[in-house]
């Protein structure tokens, strides 16, 4: 946890109110007030004291600055007042673009080229009488900024990377090579985006499109949460080659509170891998009831927090069912759903003091490996509503796109350059041998195709059938002159159509020289 986050908690508490809710009034002092402000948004003012001192004046301006507030006077003790109405209303409208004469409505059918930083644009449908409004924003770089119904907002957008979004890591470098759809990190509380926009267009009154290029989400050198050993952003310019494009649409196939999402990401090279998170929903703090989605029966399982650690969330939940946030009361709720092959959907949670900051969030992930050159379509969906009424949702989701929720598994028990083995199943066949395909991850051919046919008495127990899954092979089948070679073992799905599932490790690299 952040240090400055609890010592500002802390800090509040001692004055003896409470952190979550600014607005003029509810503070001891107007001075009170521009503190608490700046320190409720991570522009850290030093002791929360009343004492405008030096420290607190340059976070101040630093705070007017990047949030484009209108010319303030010298903040003193004669101007608090002054400053903490104008910090006051530039919270409250934080979600809010520039000018709002700049927002095109539903009405409006036109395409913008190069939008302006404050530029937005609306579509609107209609769930159980109640309109529902979804907003686009430059400012975001043309991720969802705003998705409202009944006066529920339900997106966290604290700052740029949350929103509804698409974000994708490459060569399993995670945010060390990752292109993302509202912006940098760097980013932070401005309202522009690193993220370049090349178009939003109104198609009709429920249905828009965007085409961008994304920003890295890492400085090139920047440090971040890296994977695979790397330790700084490894790209080399801010906003990444590959080409995005989406399209939304409110209402689906005759449903109503289903919200479409299709996609193309443009990798202008090959790379290893492309895993994408196609989209990522950050919802407010409150949506705090969290259920997977079984398309198979219908069910709702509910899935209590763990908190077991993945920063910077506490994880909740991993599976390959859909997923669903909710309020407690069933009041409000949103699911994820896809019927794409090998999908992935997490569950998280970000639990910190700071009220506009902690949120909930789902991710629908996919990956790729290898990843040439090419467009990469992705379908998928939101379901919003009640709990009950996203619940019926899915349902009929799930009947017009059925899905594999139970795709093959395994694992490469051994890899060296004398053999490699392991066992590979899938549970919608639990008594067939399987066939593992092995891939050459730099070129993306099948070099050998083997049987997981072999008994193996420990998965006869622990899968409960006859334990005929295993598989083994010779190293010299694939490197017939040794060398060195980087491979994904995949089995198959049991199901005509169903893409292949890379066993656990992705990938196995052998260097057998």
């Amino acid at each position: 946890m952040d240090c400055r986050i609890i010592c500002i908690s802390a800090g509040l508490a001692a004055l003896g109110f409470a952190a979550p809710v600014a607005a003029q009034g509810s503070y001891p002092s107007d001075e009170i007030c521009v503190q608490s402000i700046l320190a409720l948004h991570l522009y850290d003012p030093g002791p929360i004291d009343g004492i405008l001192g030096q420290r607190t004046r340059d976070m101040a301006y630093s705070f007017a600055t990047d949030w484009r507030l209108d010319p303030l006077p010298p903040l003193s003790g004669a101007t608090a007042a002054e400053w903490c109405v104008a910090l006051t209303a530039a919270q409250r409208g934080a979600d809010q673009p520039l000018d709002p004469a700049l927002t095109d409505g539903p009405e409006t059918l036109r395409c913008v080229a190069d939008p302006v930083d404050g530029y937005a644009r609306v579509i609107t449908g209609e769930v159980d009488g109640d309109p529902v409004e979804l907003r686009v924003d430059a400012r975001f770089g043309g991720a969802v900024g705003s998705l409202t119904w009944r006066g529920r907002e339900f997106l966290n957008i604290y700052d740029h990377g949350r929103q509804i979004s698409y974000a994708w890591h490459l060569n399993d470098h995670g945010e060390c090579l990752n292109p993302t759809e509202p912006g940098a990190a760097q980013d932070y509380f401005l309202q522009s985006s690193t993220t370049q926009v090349h178009e939003i267009c109104g198609l009709a009154l429920n249905h828009l499109s965007t085409r961008i290029s994304p920003a890295y989400w890492t400085a090139p050198g920047e440090p971040a949460f890296c994977d695979n050993g790397t330790e700084v952003g490894v790209n080399t310019t801010l906003v990444s080659e590959n080409g995005f494009a989406r399209e939304v649409m409110i209402g689906y196939e005759g449903l109503e509170n289903v919200i479409l999402f299709d996609a193309v990401i443009t990798l202008e090279q090959d790379y290893r891998s492309l895993r994408v998170e196609a989209p990522t929903a950050y919802l407010t703090h409150d949506f705090t009831a969290r259920y997977s989605f079984d398309p198979r029966d219908g069910a709702l399982i509910p899935r209590p927090e763990s908190m077991e650690l993945y920063e910077p969330f506490a994880f909740v939940h991993s599976s390959t069912l859909p997923a669903v946030l909710a309020t407690e009361d069933g009041a409000f709720a949103l699911g994820a759903y896809t019927a794409m092959a090998g999908a992935q959907y997490q569950l998280l949670h970000y639990d910190v003091p700071n009220p506009f900051d902690a949120n909930n969030k789902w991710n629908i992930r996919i990956s790729f490996v290898p990843a040439p050159a090419g467009d990469y379509v992705f379908r998928t969906f939101a379901v919003i509503g009640t709990l009950e009424q996203v619940h019926e949702g899915m349902v009929a989701l799930s009947a017009l796109h059925p899905v594999d929720v139970t795709p093959g598994e395994g694992y490469v028990d051994r890899f060296d350059c004398d053999w490699i083995e392991g066992w590979a199943w899938d549970p919608d066949a639990p008594n067939e041998a399987m066939m593992v395909d092995v891939v050459d991850v730099e070129t993306g051919d099948v070099v050998l195709s083997v049987s997981a046919g072999g008994p193996r008495a420990d998965l006869a127990e622990a899968l409960g059938d006859n334990g005929l899954h295993a598989y083994s092979f010779q190293t010299s089948e694939i490197l017939p002159d040794g060398g060195r070679g980087l491979f994904s073992l995949r089995v198959r799905s049991s199901e005509t159509g169903w893409a292949s599932t890379p066993l656990i490790p992705g990938q196995v690299d052998l260097d057998c020289r």
